[in-house]
Order: C-alpha cells, then sequence, then structure tokens
C-alpha cells in the first residue's frame, strides 16, 4: 500500500528494475496518477515487488498497459523513467508482437492529452471564475481586466492544435518542430481568412483541388492524425533522402506536403468524424437525457480504469467547438465528484481511519 516516500527517484528505479529493466519496456506515459507502461512481457513477480513499493498504492494491468497508480507524485516518478528511458531521443523498442488496435489507441490518447490536460483544466478554471463575476457584477465584463482574462483562459483552447502536435510528435516519435510548424499553418488567422472566404461561396483551389472551409482552432483530431501521418512521412525522407540534404529537405517537403494534405483531406474527413459522434452523443442527450445520464455516469469510472476516457475528449470540445457547450462533461464530472464523496466517506469512518489503503482516484 502507499506509504509517505519522498525519494522518488529511487521508486523510479525500482519499478524499471522490477518489470525486467530498461530492455524490458516498450514506451511510458503517464496520466493524473499513474505510471503507465507498456512492457514485452510481464515478469512473473512484478506486480507483488511494484505493489510493496512505498509510495505505490496498486498495479493495474489493463489496456495493454502495465499501469503503476502512484498518486499526485507520479510526475516526479516518470521524469525520472523518461530520462532513463531516452524517451524524447529513442525509437521504442519494436515487441515481437503487435499491439491490438485499441491498445494502441487507448496508448496514444494517454499520451497525447495526459502532459497538457492540466493546462486546459487551470483555463477552464478561470473561465468558471469569470462565469461568476459576471453573474454578480456584470459591469465587470467591460473592463479591461476582464477581457485579458477571458482572452487567457480561450487561449489554450484556441491553439490546441500545437499542444498535440508537441505531445504527439513525442509519442509517434517525429520531428517536434515540423509537427508545430504544421498545425501553426494550420491555426494562422490566414488561413481563417481563407476558410471565411470558402464558406462565403468563393472557390479557392489548391493546385487543381478545391479546399474545405474546415478550420481548426480548437481541433483534435486534425492536428492528431496530420502528426500520425507525418511520423510515417518524416521517417521515408530520412531512409531515402541522401544525407547531404536531409536536414533542410525532410522539413520543406513534411510541411509543404501534410498541410495541403490536412486541409484537403485529413481534417475535413476527421472533423466529419467527430462531428458525427457528437451529434449522436447529443441526439441521445436531446432524446432522453436521464439516459444519456446514466450511460456517461455509470460506466465512466470504468472507462477511467481501462484509460479509454481519454478517447472522449475530441467529442467534448467538438461539443464546445458547434453548439457552445456540452453536457457531457457534466455527467463525467458528476461521476468523478460522487467518487470523491465515496472515497471521503470511507477514509472518514471511525472503523477505516488508520486504515492504510489511499483514496486517488484512477487516473
Amino acid at each position: 500500500m502507499a506509504s509517505k516516500v519522498r525519494d522518488y527517484s529511487k521508486l523510479a528505479h525500482d519499478i524499471i528494475a522490477a518489470v525486467g529493466g530498461e530492455s524490458n519496456i516498450v514506451n511510458a506515459t503517464r496520466c493524473a496518477t499513474r505510471l503507465r507502461l507498456v512492457l514485452k512481457e510481464t515478469p512473473k513477480d512484478a506486480t507483488a515487488k511494484v505493489s510493496s513499493m512505498p509510495g505505490v498504492v496498486t498495479v493495474v494491468e489493463k489496456g495493454g498497459q502495465y499501469q503503476v497508480v502512484i498518486g499526485p507524485h507520479v510526475g516526479e516518478v516518470y521524469d525520472i523513467v523518461a530520462k532513463e528511458l531516452n524517451l524524447d531521443a529513442n525509437q521504442a523498442v519494436e515487441t515481437g508482437e503487435k499491439q491490438s488496435l485499441m491498445n494502441r489507441i487507448i496508448a496514444a490518447m494517454a499520451a497525447v492529452f495526459a502532459p497538457f490536460v492540466y493546462v486546459l483544466a487551470a483555463a477552464g478554471l478561470i473561465q468558471g471564475c469569470l462565469i461568476i463575476l459576471k453573474q454578480f457584477a456584470p459591469i465587470f465584463t467591460e473592463t479591461g481586466t476582464y477581457s485579458l482574462l477571458n482572452l487567457i483562459s480561450w487561449a489554450p483552447f484556441t491553439f490546441l492544435p500545437i499542444f498535440i502536435a508537441i505531445s504527439a510528435s513525442k509519442h509517434f516519435k517525429c520531428n517536434t518542430y515540423v509537427a508545430v510548424a504544421c498545425c501553426c499553418a494550420l491555426v494562422s488567422p490566414s488561413w481563417a481568412t481563407l476558410a471565411g472566404r470558402i464558406a462565403d461561396g468563393e472557390s479557392i483551389k489548391f493546385l487543381l483541388f478545391p479546399m474545405a472551409s474546415t478550420t481548426y482552432t480548437s481541433t483534435v483530431l486534425p492536428p492528431l492524425f496530420l502528426v500520425l501521418v507525418l511520423s510515417y512521412l518524416g521517417h521515408f525522407l530520412m531512409k531515402k533522402l541522401p544525407d547531404v540534404i536531409k536536414s533542410l529537405a525532410v522539413p520543406f517537403l513534411c510541411i509543404v506536403v501534410m498541410v495541403p494534405a490536412t486541409i484537403l483531406v485529413i481534417g475535413p474527413i476527421s472533423e466529419g468524424v467527430a462531428g458525427a459522434l457528437a451529434n449522436g452523443y447529443n441526439m441521445l442527450y436531446n432524446a432522453v437525457p436521464a439516459l444519456a445520464a446514466m450511460v456517461v455516469g455509470g460506466f465512466w469510472q470504468v472507462l477511467v480504469i481501462f484509460g479509454v476516457h481519454w478517447g472522449f475528449t475530441p467529442l467534448t470540445l467538438m461539443n464546445f467547438d458547434t453548439v457552445g457547450y456540452d453536457t457531457l462533461q457534466v455527467f463525467k464530472t458528476c461521476a468523478v465528484v460522487a467518487q470523491a464523496a465515496a472515497c471521503f466517506a470511507f477514509t472518514s469512518s471511525p472503523a477505516t481511519r488508520t486504515s492504510k489503503m489511499s483514496p486517488f482516484p484512477p487516473g
């Protein structure tokens, strides 16, 4: 069970050793409370060893991941693990057995969204405070202070594709700066102007192909798929081009190919898929709100355990982008608050007050 520990560097080294060493770890990511490892194989005594380490709550093997539940100090452990595995520089170790498609999707979602999810949460808190102030002091909305804070609160969502480019490029093992350059083009005010002209009926083509009016601020799937395809293109060009021109030719070709490809194909398709999923949920909510609440709230913590919860982030953001609000987030929050209340009631009970069990929720 978890106990107080200060030497998280030692804990990180002990976990790596217990799961078979650096050579047995394919990849490592983290979320709010968990260190998520992908292993070639799980040693027989690994779970018992890791679970008994000071600072570890428990171990969960789900979704193709070996999840070590640590709590709020998981970031300190992950930083050491990432440094030991050299995650930013090295390719992931190839396993003899491929993971299932669902496991790969879960791992990708966790790796992409976990690094910046608290930035979005902080921005959301600022928005919440402004909403409260607006209700009790409407005149505050006319001040420069409100305008600046409102700008700050929306900035991470407006430039969300750039956050995704950074984290996704690390997960998919491609050049971070090229990925960011591509996504910067997508959120450029110049593209917003072009998209507006297209939406007004003007026909604007790239070569012979007409461009869609899709805009990419606050989007999730277009930049995610852009970086995924970019990783394959970048690796292909690195293998095929002469060494003497790689440094310039690879970024040049990647940007020239990927930005138009996203605007012409990847963006419209991925936005259409996200929109269809969001519309499907909204139809259920509009038809039977209670059923939508029971489905989301009842199964949300199960989805968290399996790590699938990251896949719902695009739906939430799509709702905010298309209709300006989102009920899915409300039902998810209710489920988490209910679990927190249950944990509080359990740990506050006289019979369990001296228990060593930790109330950390799964992240």
